[in-house]
C-alpha cells in the first residue's frame, strides 16, 4: 500500500509516495506549533512573560537611571525580532533608564545585509513610541573590541567596546536545537554575536571536536552526560565573563552586572514556549522545552529522505548542512544513503558561482571550494590541514567530510544546483526524487526514514 508524504521544499511543498512496508515509522517533524497568532497576539504573549519573570525582578524595575543594552539576533535567523525588539524596548523604556543601546548580534555575518531590515523597524518602533535609543550593528572586523580574559577552553574573549559601556545587560532571543552549540541560546548573542573575528574563530575551532560539539549537548542541560561541548562551553563562558565587566569613564572595571533574558521557541505565527528572568535559569528551562517539542530517539536506517525546512534553512548548501548534524547523522546507518530536498535558490545580489552554495563569497571559498579540494585528498591529510589552518566556516567542511568519508554516507540532492557543480563536492544531483525512492524500495534491503524541518529538531540514533 502506498502512502503520500508532504515535505517542505523552499516556500512550497513536495509530495512523494512511499510503500508503507518500507517506511521506518511516521515522518519525523517538530511537534505542530500552537494555534496561529497575529502580531498583536504574539506581542501580548511576549509582554506577559516580561511582566512575569520566573525569578528575580521585572526588567523595568532593574533599569532606573542606568544604561541598558539589549541584544537581538540578526536577520540570518528569520523570526520575531521586530516583536521582541518592540516589547523589550517598551519594557525597558518604562523603567526610565539613562540610555538604551540595541545591539544586533551579527557575529561574523555581514552587517550591511543582515541588519538591513532591523535598521528600519528599529527606527519605526522608536518613532512610534517616542523612545530614545541607539542601534549598534556589530562588525567583527571594524568595531573596537576589548580583551576580557579566556574561556575554560582557552580561547580569548574580545567583546565590542560599546557593548561594555552599558550597566544592565539584556537579551531577546529565539531558541531551538543547534547543530554545534547543542542548543541556540542567549550565550551566542555575545560570542559570536558581539565578539571579534579572532575570538569567534578561536571558539569555533572547538567545533572540530564533532563527537561533542553537536546538537543536544550543552552545559545547561539537565543531564550531566550531555554537558561536554567545547564550542558551547566557550560561548557560555564568554557571555558570563562579559557580564562581569563594565567600561565606565573609559576604564574597564570588574563588577557583577544586572542581567535579564527573554527567550522563546517560536515560528513566525506562534510561540510554543517562552520564559524570562535570570539568563542561566532561562537556558536551563529552554533545553527541556526544546527536547519536549522537537527531539526524537529512533533506530537508524539505511535510507533517509530529509528536508531542512523552508527559508532560510534551504537557501544554500551552507545552511542545509545544519540538518546533516541535527537530524541526518542520528537517523542514518554508516554506509547509508540520504536524499536531501532543498531548492538552494540563494538570494538576489550574489554571484552565480556563489548563489545556492553559501551566503557570501568568502564562506563559499572556505566551505564549498575547500570541500571540493579536500575530496581529492586522503581524508586524514584533509582533516589535518583543517586543524592546522583553521578559519571560520571550515568547521562545516570538516563535518561534511567526516559524514561522507568516515561514516561513508552517500548524499543525494534534489535542488536547483547543477549536477556538475555538486559532483565536485562529492554530492550526487537527483532530478526525480520519486524515482530515487522507488529504486531504493525495489532493492528491498532496508527501511526509509522520512524527516521534515530537519534544521529545527534533534534526532538521536539508538
Amino acid at each position: 500500500m502506498s502512502k503520500e508524504l508532504t515535505f517542505t521544499y523552499g516556500d512550497d511543498t513536495l509530495k512523494l509516495n512511499f510503500e508503507e512496508s518500507v517506511l521506518a515509522g511516521d515522518m519525523l517533524r517538530p511537534k505542530p506549533s500552537s494555534e496561529k497568532l497575529n502580531d498583536e497576539e504574539l506581542m501580548a504573549m511576549i509582554d506577559k512573560s516580561l511582566q512575569n519573570p520566573e525569578e528575580g525582578e521585572r526588567l523595568c524595575n532593574m533599569v532606573k537611571d542606568k544604561s541598558v543594552s539589549l541584544i537581538i539576533s540578526d536577520e540570518f535567523r528569520a523570526g520575531l525580532q521586530p516583536l521582541i525588539l518592540e516589547s523589550m524596548l517598551l519594557e525597558i523604556n518604562s523603567g526610565s533608564p539613562s540610555r538604551i543601546g540595541v545591539f544586533v548580534a551579527t557575529g561574523s555575518h555581514d552587517p550591511e545585509y543582515y541588519c538591513s531590515n532591523t535598521r528600519k523597524f528599529f527606527k519605526e518602533i522608536c518613532d512610534r513610541h517616542d523612545i530614545t535609543a541607539e542601534i549598534f550593528e556589530h562588525d567583527c572586523d571594524n568595531n573596537e573590541h576589548v580583551f576580557l580574559g579566556k574561556t575554560s577552553e582557552g580561547s580569548e574573549v574580545e567583546i565590542q567596546k560599546e557593548y561594555l559601556e552599558f550597566e544592565v545587560r539584556t537579551y531577546g532571543h529565539e531558541s531551538k536545537h543547534h547543530y554545534m552549540n547543542g542548543y541556540s541560546v542567549v550565550d551566542k548573542q555575545v560570542l559570536p554575536g558581539v565578539a571579534s573575528r579572532e575570538s569567534i574563530a578561536q571558539a569555533h575551532k572547538g567545533a572540530l571536536q564533532s563527537d561533542y560539539s553537536l546538537a543536544g549537548r550543552i552545559c545547561w542541560h539537565s543531564d550531566p552526560a550531555r554537558h561536554k561541548n567545547p564550542f558551547a562551553q566557550a560561548n557560555a563562558d564568554a557571555r558570563i565573563l562579559s557580564e562581569r565587566f563594565l567600561i565606565r569613564d573609559g576604564a574597564l572595571l570588574e563588577e557583577k552586572l544586572p542581567t535579564f533574558a527573554l527567550d522563546m521557541i517560536s515560528t513566525k505565527t506562534s510561540i510554543d514556549w517562552i520564559s524570562s528572568g535570570d539568563p542561566n535559569k532561562v537556558c536551563n528551562r529552554m533545553t527541556a522545552a526544546a527536547d519536549e517539542l522537537a527531539a526524537f530517539e529512533v533506530e537508524k536506517t539505511d535510507y533517509v529522505v530529509i528536508s531542512p525546512g523552508g527559508p532560510p534553512a534551504c537557501n544554500a548548501l551552507y545552511g542545509v548542512q545544519n540538518c546533516f548534524d541535527m537530524a541526518l547523522k542520528g537517523a542514518i546507518k554508516e554506509g547509508g544513503e540520504a536524499l536531501v530536498l532543498a531548492p538552494c535558490l540563494g538570494r538576489e545580489g550574489l554571484p552565480a558561482d556563489v548563489n545556492g552554495l553559501a551566503p557570501d563569497g568568502k564562506s563559499k571559498i572556505l566551505f564549498w571550494d575547500n570541500l571540493c579540494r579536500f575530496m581529492k585528498m586522503p581524508l586524514q591529510e584533509a582533516l589535518d590541514y583543517i586543524d592546522e589552518n583553521f578559519e571560520l566556516y571550515l568547521w562545516k567542511t570538516d563535518r561534511v567530510l567526516k559524514l561522507m568519508r568516515q561514516a561513508n554516507i552517500k548524499l543525494y540532492l534534489y535542488s536547483s544546483l547543477p549536477a556538475e557543480t555538486l559532483a565536485k563536492g562529492g554530492i550526487t544531483a537527483v532530478s526525480d526524487p520519486q524515482a530515487w525512492i522507488d529504486e531504493r524500495t525495489a532493492r528491498n534491503n532496508g527501511k526509509i526514514r522520512t524527516i521534515d524541518d530537519g534544521n529545527k529538531m534533534l534526532v538521536i540514533g539508538k
